[in-house]
C-alpha cells in the first residue's frame, strides 16, 4: 500500500444487496469524520470518492467498473492508478445487522488487485457490532 497521503481518489464499494436498503451515509460520514476504517487517511487532506456497489453476487461486475473508473479518471483527469484507493465497505468485509461477511470477499480481492489497485478494509465500525463481536455473536 502506497502512503494515503500521496492518494487522490476514494472508489468505496458497498454490497449490491445492502444498497437496496442503506444510503451509505454512515460510510461517508465515517469517511468525513476519518473514523472507522477511514482513521489512517490524513485529516488535513481532501479526497474525492465515489461510492458504488459491487455489480451483485459474485461480483465480477466490479473488476469492469473499476476499470472504467480507472481509465475515465486518467483519460480525463490525469488520476493514474497509484492515486486510487479501493475501499471496501464493511457490509462486505464485516458481519453486521446487514447480514454476514460477502461470501466473496476472497474473490473481489482478486478482482481489485488484478486491476493493480491499492485496497483498504472496512467503513463504519458500528458500536453496537462490535459490543456483539466481543460477546461472540458476529464474528472478529
Amino acid at each position: 500500500m502506497r502512503d494515503l497521503q500521496e492518494k487522490e481518489y476514494i472508489a468505496v464499494v458497498q454490497c449490491d444487496i445492502v444498497m437496496e436498503r442503506c444510503s451509505g451515509y454512515f460510510c461517508e460520514k465515517a469517511l468525513r469524520e476519518r473514523s472507522g476504517g477511514f482513521a489512517g487517511y490524513p485529516a488535513e487532506k481532501t479526497y474525492r470518492y465515489l461510492m458504488l456497489t459491487c455489480g451483485g453476487c459474485c461480483g465480477r461486475a466490479l473488476q469492469r467498473k473499476l476499470a472504467n473508473l480507472c481509465t475515465q479518471l486518467e483519460k480525463q483527469e490525469g488520476i493514474t492508478r497509484d492515486r486510487i484507493v479501493v475501499q471496501l465497505s464493511s457490509c462486505i468485509t464485516k458481519e453486521s445487522h446487514h447480514g454476514p461477511t460477502c461470501p466473496h470477499l476472497d474473490y473481489l480481492k482478486t478482482l481489485i488487485g488484478r486491476l493493480d489497485l491499492d485496497l483498504m478494509e472496512d467503513t463504519r465500525i458500528s458500536d453496537k457490532s462490535e459490543a456483539l463481536r466481543e460477546v461472540g455473536i458476529y464474528p472478529k
